[in-house]
């Protein structure tokens, strides 16, 4: 049978398929009978792009009056190819931007890419069996539409997602009714579990400590790139969306519900974040992917102050809670390099660039000034919470300088003597890290540049931010796998 669909493929493309010619009706009742009965005899995982070539032939014939009652048949079988096949993401594009071409109802044109948003839906839900790399192939066609692409990985490596068809396929005009779900996979703890799970399940899981992370920022992506369409001057979006970002917790009721809230709002915006600068990362330049109004940074370094004041006390109560501290530094990374890539990047909003250039150094500042008295009353406590935040501050410092930040060089003066009043509590490990922190400030002013001030320039560097990047998703990822299968079910998110 793979050996008749690659003949039938090769003919028909020879074929001059948009001619006029009445055989058209009779040609497509034959193919209809055809591909309803050829999923239930193609074999399970082989490459199918004979098929998806068949269709693509089709979609080209001038009559849509023809192939309008193939769109049926087209999508059970393009769910099994999406389900238990290999293809190529340019060959799905294709098909479904001449789908959108061919037809004027809105129904139709849709059809085909609304089967696959769906296929991608039910995997997420955990409702149907689709390979790992199958799953990142869906997400990409959707970011393909929403104007990004995901980044190269051991799954998804460059050849299949280059040199894709530069059509409209309408993917986000499908997927943005289930924008929200998203969100919601990205903020559940348990979905990385569950995945990890549910790959032992249905294929090898040879990617199942990276596919998680891969996944989850690349949905990112999708929602970051959406948010930041709709937000304009207003911030509809965003507000739409994350209702609670605009509204802290109170600081008069910070029981362990508020905590609890405050983590899972801070690792949803984490993730995020990481979509953002993903896409920053791949599209230098680009303003397009901004979806966390810098206006915010106040209300969300309440959220974070909720987290530091209540870490003492809650840290005791579950892993998740343990692992809160974590998510909060590892926040603070993400935010203070999102507002330098904000201050690097050219708005299209503002005429004076270095008015907003400024404005985005001073939010990064103001975040750190709310945030930084309850770091030092944390480090109050005892010697264990002085070592466990040290450890966070020094690994926050080691990234900034990693990223050449701006806002780096103006708050080390303050963070270096709080860790050095505590350097007795401090192991060995620690200080030799620090010192190296310490040494690589002093070497770049001893390159001639004048003082801190000419230490860096606001914007990060493309490969560094991609290596930091990567390396901070894998670290998230396995943090909520492992609070995952620890938690309590007492504390499902």
């Amino acid at each position: 049978m793979l050996h008749c669909l690659e003949n039938i493929a090769s003919f028909m493309e020879a074929l001059p398929m948009d001619s006029p010619s009445n055989l058209w009706i009779t040609i497509c009742n034959q193919f209809q009978t055809f591909l309803i009965k050829l999923p239930s005899v193609l074999p399970l995982k082989c490459p199918l792009d004979s098929s998806l070539r068949i269709i693509i032939c089709l979609l080209k014939i001038s009559t849509s009056s023809a192939t309008r009652s193939l769109l049926e048949p087209f999508s059970k079988l393009l769910s099994f190819v999406i389900q238990y096949g290999v293809f190529s993401l340019s060959y799905l594009v294709e098909l479904c931007g001449l789908c959108y071409r061919a037809f004027n109802k809105e129904r139709d044109k849709f059809y085909m890419s609304r089967i696959v948003v769906l296929e991608l839906l039910q995997a997420l839900k955990f409702k149907a069996p689709l390979p790992d790399i199958n799953l990142l192939l869906l997400v990409q066609f959707v970011c393909a539409d929403a104007g990004t692409r995901l980044a190269e990985s051991t799954i998804l490596q460059k050849h299949m997602i280059a040199s894709l068809p530069g059509c409209t396929t309408a993917a986000m005009e499908c997927m943005r009714q289930y924008i929200s779900e998203l969100l919601d996979f990205i903020a559940d703890m348990h979905t990385l579990t569950k995945l990890k799970s549910h790959m032992k399940a249905c294929c090898q899981p040879l990617h199942e400590d990276t596919f998680g992370g891969n996944l989850k920022v690349g949905l990112a992506q999708v929602a970051a790139m959406e948010i930041s369409k709709g937000n304009h001057r207003d911030n509809k979006a965003v507000i739409r969306y994350l209702p609670w970002l605009y509204h802290p917790p109170s600081t008069m009721q910070q029981g362990p519900k508020e905590f609890i809230e405050c983590v899972s709002h801070i690792r949803q915006l984490s993730w995020l974040l990481l979509g953002s600068l993903t896409h920053c990362a791949l599209h230098q330049g680009s303003t397009s992917c901004m979806p966390i109004p810098l206006d915010a940074g106040s209300h969300i370094a309440d959220h974070l102050i909720v987290i530091l004041i209540g870490f003492p006390e809650q840290s005791k109560t579950s892993v998740l809670h343990m692992c809160s501290l974590f998510h909060a530094f590892m926040f603070a990374q993400l935010w203070t390099i999102y507002c330098e890539q904000a201050a690097a990047t050219p708005t299209l909003l503002n005429q004076n660039q270095n008015e907003f250039s400024s404005s985005a150094i001073l939010t990064g500042l103001e975040f750190w000034s709310r945030v930084t008295p309850s770091i030092l009353q944390l480090m109050a406590h005892n010697k264990v919470m002085v070592e466990m935040v040290c450890l966070h501050v020094i690994s926050l410092m080691e990234a900034l300088q990693e990223c050449n930040s701006t806002i780096f060089v103006k708050l080390i003066p303050m963070w270096l003597p709080m860790i050095q009043s505590n350097l007795k509590h401090l192991s060995a490990g620690l200080q030799l890290r620090l010192q190296a922190i310490q040494n690589r400030v002093n070497h770049q002013c001893l390159q001639g540049m004048q003082g801190m001030q000419g230490y860096a320039m606001p914007g990060v560097l493309p490969t560094a931010l991609r290596k930091w990047l990567q390396c901070t998703q894998f670290k998230m990822a396995q943090v909520e796998i492992q609070s995952s299968e620890a938690a309590s079910q007492f504390y499902p998110m």
